[in-house]
């Protein structure tokens, strides 16, 4: 084991500087004990969060060294595996972009923005993808867990807002960016877009498109009644809504079921439909007392939230 060690500064200074060896020793000091090939091998199947979460299991340093391995393992991995992408790459990439866009919405510098995009670009051709061209789900988690909730309804608004002031051009690349890192918003991030620009009809056609599609994931569908009523369409949500539902519950997807209810019952309250939603009232009943049977551990929490 080596007996060249991390000092207490590199919380402030960072891990650059200091020798593989020394974060190795280091390692080794507090319990564990890790070689290339070792790591090689965790990589295969985890990123650098999720090594880090493994090694604090035998992991004894406190203080300044408890997350220690999280840095550790971040380092490793720009050393030791170049030629992947790690997700903090991701991760600081776009925090760059959303902050260049933000200050251009602010009435700041455009200056910054053409290159924040394409340092953006060149990562993003090197997420790692599955058969279908969609970013793998576990790097993405990992790449998206350090924003805050804050920073996640910028990322939700950002794109309408660009192109509310009319920088067009970001919004579409933005909405672009933003389909292909979470692939259940495709089809329904472009469209809200469109509508800003007076593209209205277009938009809530598209957006009734994805939310009939059967071949869409359930999220997607959901995401896509969402943006119907972000775009105050109730009209729409009542129309796909229903036989949304329906099939929800003939697929018994009590959840997806839930949540169509949800945005029924908004859509039919800002439409004065008194009969559809007494109807509703029994619809959510039956519906809920089927989730509670299929899943009786399991806590609801389907509200539609603006």
């Amino acid at each position: 084991m080596s007996t060249d060690r991390v000092d207490k500064a590199w919380q402030r200074k960072g891990l650059k500087d200091y020798s593989t060896e020394a974060i190795i020793g280091t390692l080794g000091h507090y319990g564990v004990q890790v070689q290339e090939a070792d790591f090689r091998q965790l990589a295969e199947k985890k990123y650098p969060s999720g090594i880090a979460q493994e090694w604090l299991a035998s992991w004894k340093g406190t203080g300044q060294f408890a997350p220690f391995p999280f840095a550790a393992a971040g380092e490793l991995w720009r050393r030791w595996l170049a030629d992947r992408l790690a997700p903090y790459e991701l991760s600081e990439s776009l925090a760059q972009l959303m902050g260049a866009l933000g200050a251009l919405l602010q009435g700041g510098n455009q200056g910054a923005v053409a290159p924040a995009f394409e340092r953006m670009n060149a990562v993003r051709q090197r997420v790692p993808v599955n058969d279908k061209g969609e970013p793998e789900p576990g790097f993405m988690q990992e790449a998206l867990r350090v924003f805050d909730e804050r920073a996640a309804r910028a990322f939700d608004d950002l794109a309408e807002m660009l192109a509310k002031a009319g920088h067009n051009e970001a919004a579409d690349s933005f909405a672009d960016l933003e389909e292909f890192l979470l692939p259940d918003r495709r089809g329904v991030s472009k469209p809200i877009i469109r509508a800003s620009r007076g593209e209205r009809d277009a938009a809530l056609e598209d957006l009734q498109k994805v939310a009939g599609d059967g071949s869409r994931t359930p999220l997607s569908r959901v995401l896509a009644v969402d943006a119907l009523l972000h775009l105050g369409a109730n009209d729409k949500v009542a129309a796909v809504g229903r036989p949304l539902l329906e099939e929800a519950e003939r697929i018994q997807d009590w959840h997806m079921a839930l949540d169509i209810t949800a945005r029924l019952e908004h859509a039919y309250k800002q439409l004065g439909e008194k009969t559809a939603l007494a109807a509703l009232a029994q619809d959510r009943a039956r519906i809920e007392k089927a989730h509670d049977e299929a899943h009786p551990n399991h806590k609801r929490q389907h509200q539609h939230q603006h």
